[in-house]
């Protein structure tokens, strides 16, 4: 996973290996999770707004869990810490 912080705003991309990884992790499971095995660009602004979201290249359905997402976009940023 990479996640890039900038002067104007956040990115954050994941491989299908890493939402797998993240989804699956001891301790905090996702079972019905909306991101396993996908690809995940987020951008955010600034203010932490998200901006842009694009799953597996834009190909297919683009909906997951607004939960599950704002988790997700929690953790990566913690680990960039």
């Amino acid at each position: 996973m990479q996640v890039r912080k900038g002067k104007y705003g956040t990115k954050i991309w994941a491989s299908a290996t890493d939402t797998e990884m993240w989804a699956m992790r001891p301790g905090s499971v996702w079972p019905c999770s909306t991101l396993r095995q996908k690809r995940v660009f987020v951008e955010m602004d600034s203010k932490g707004d998200l901006v842009d979201l694009i799953i597996n290249s834009g190909r297919g359905s683009q909906e997951v869990d607004g939960h599950e997402l704002d988790a997700f976009i929690k953790d990566a940023l913690r680990r960039k810490k």
